[in-house]
C-alpha cells in the first residue's frame, strides 16, 4: 500500500455549494467552519477525466460516468456498453482504478481511495460575488432574483491523502494523467463563470505512521 499526500491550489476562486440564508449561498464547511472538498467529489471529478482520457485512446465497453444514451453514441455500440463486472475479460482500466459502482449490490472495490481534501493554507477571507437570476424565456431578470455566493479565494491550498494499491504503470500513468486534467477541469460549481480553476501544488510519499498521525487514527 502507498499513501499520497496530495495538494491542491486554487487559481481561481471557488465555491461548493453549503447552506444557504435567504439570498446568501455559503460555500461548504467543515465542523470546524472551515472550506473543505469532499473526497466523493475528487474521485468523481478524477474518474470522469479518466474515462475521458482512456476514450480517446481505444475502444472501452464499460460505460459508467458517462451517459448511454446520448445521441452521439450509435445503436451498435449501445448494444455493447455492458458494466465491467458482467465482461469475461479483465476490466477496463478506470474501473480497475476506480472501481465499479454499487448496483444491485454487486461491487468491485478500485485500487484507489480518497479522502476529503481540507483548507491547510491561504487567504482565510472570504470572497462574495452578486448574481442576478435570470428568466431565459423573458430573457430579462426574474423579480427578487438578486442573490450573492460566498467562495473560497484564489490562492487557497486543499490537501488530502490518496491510499492506493498495486498500481501498475500503466494504472500510474492514467491516475496522473486524471489528476492532472481534473485540476483543469475545475471543480466546484460556478465553472462557466471561471471560477473553480486548480494546480497540482504538491505530492508527496508518506509513511502510514505519519498518515495516521495527520488524520488522528
Amino acid at each position: 500500500m502507498n499513501i499520497w499526500k496530495v495538494s491542491l491550489k486554487a487559481t481561481s476562486d471557488f465555491h461548493t455549494a453549503g447552506k444557504s440564508s435567504g439570498s446568501t449561498i455559503d460555500y461548504l464547511k467543515n465542523s470546524e467552519d472551515m472550506p473543505y472538498i469532499p473526497a466523493t467529489h475528487i474521485k468523481g471529478v478524477m474518474r470522469t477525466e479518466a474515462e475521458r482520457i482512456i476514450r480517446t485512446l481505444k475502444d472501452v465497453n464499460c460505460w459508467v460516468t458517462g451517459d448511454p444514451d446520448q445521441k452521439e453514441v450509435s445503436e451498435e455500440n449501445k448494444r455493447k456498453i455492458r458494466s465491467c463486472r458482467d465482461l469475461s475479460d479483465e476490466t477496463c482500466d478506470v474501473c480497475r482504478i476506480f472501481g465499479t459502482p454499487n448496483d444491485d449490490n454487486k461491487y468491485t472495490e478500485g485500487k484507489i481511495r480518497v479522502t476529503d481534501f481540507v483548507y491547510t493554507e491561504g487567504n482565510k477571507s472570504t470572497s462574495a460575488r452578486m448574481h442576478v437570476s435570470i428568466d431565459r424565456d423573458m430573457l430579462s431578470n426574474t423579480g427578487g432574483g438578486l442573490y450573492r455566493t460566498f467562495a473560497v479565494p484564489s490562492g487557497t491550498v486543499f490537501s488530502g491523502y490518496f491510499i492506493i494499491r498495486n498500481l501498475s504503470d500503466d494504472d500510474n500513468k492514467l491516475l496522473w494523467g486524471a489528476l492532472h486534467s481534473m485540476c483543469h477541469y475545475g471543480l466546484g460549481g460556478e465553472r462557466s463563470r471561471g471560477m473553480g480553476s486548480f494546480e497540482v501544488a504538491g505530492i508527496k510519499e508518506i509513511k502510514y505512521e505519519q498518515f495516521c498521525t495527520e488524520v488522528d487514527l
